[in-house]
């Protein structure tokens, strides 16, 4: 497998594939029937950092040490994009795969059109590395986590929606339910609260006792799935 250590993992949604972004540089595409490595996607000068797939599961998304994003479509390296100041910390395609949200320790994010890899617009305000981001299943909203602090973005207006900051550490991850209404965020603090969209507005929090690194909806948005 990897020579280095994995720093993220994704399903495609229809199943058929895992892919996993190392420190090796690489990005490897595994059959998740039986576990047998497809191929290694490489390209990338540093580490991967985040990996994820479009909703058809037809192109993959990857974010690396070495300032740039790729996009692949099956084993073809389609784009190269590149704008950051720093590290890529992170990716996120809209529900539609019409987009593409990166979020970078240049305490930015970006949003680029995906069929030609430009750049649509820059969104700034996080006075730290930008940690996870996530784009509202019709790709108008964007949310970025930044230390403590979570950001809502009117994606193509480049407006700030607004600003909350009630997680007293880090927040690791944030998503979208599918229908665009609330947003949940997981923290280093040990919990993980859900928002309301558009107007930010805390609906629930959970204290689990541990440290929470993931968080997801279910594709119904009936479960809320976390990772420790």
């Amino acid at each position: 497998g990897h020579s280095g250590s994995v720093y993220s993992v994704a399903f495609s949604p229809d199943g058929q594939t895992v892919a996993s972004g190392s420190s090796d540089k690489t990005v490897k595409l595994w059959s998740a029937a039986d576990g047998q490595l497809l191929t290694t996607l490489t390209g990338h000068t540093g580490s991967v950092n985040s990996v994820a797939f479009s909703s058809d599961s037809k192109t993959l998304a990857s974010g690396s040490s070495d300032k740039t994003a790729m996009l692949w479509w099956n084993t073809e390296l389609l784009f190269t994009l590149r704008g950051h100041n720093d590290a890529v910390t992170c990716v996120a395609f809209s529900l539609d795969g019409k987009t593409l949200a990166t979020g970078s320790a240049d305490n930015s994010v970006k949003i680029w059109r995906v069929a030609d890899g430009q750049l649509l617009t820059t969104l700034t305000g996080h006075s730290v590395d930008v940690n996870s981001v996530a784009l509202s299943p019709d790709g108008q909203i964007a949310v970025s986590a930044g230390g403590g602090d979570l950001r809502l973005w009117q994606v193509f207006e480049s407006k700030l929606l607004g600003k909350f900051a009630r997680h007293s550490g880090t927040v690791r991850s944030v998503a979208f339910s599918p229908d665009g209404k609330t947003i949940a965020s997981a923290g280093a603090d040990k919990t993980i609260k859900l928002w309301r969209v558009p107007d930010g507005r805390l609906r629930l929090s959970f204290e689990l006792g541990f440290p929470v690194n993931s968080v997801s909806f279910s594709p119904d948005g009936r479960y809320l799935v976390y990772g420790l």
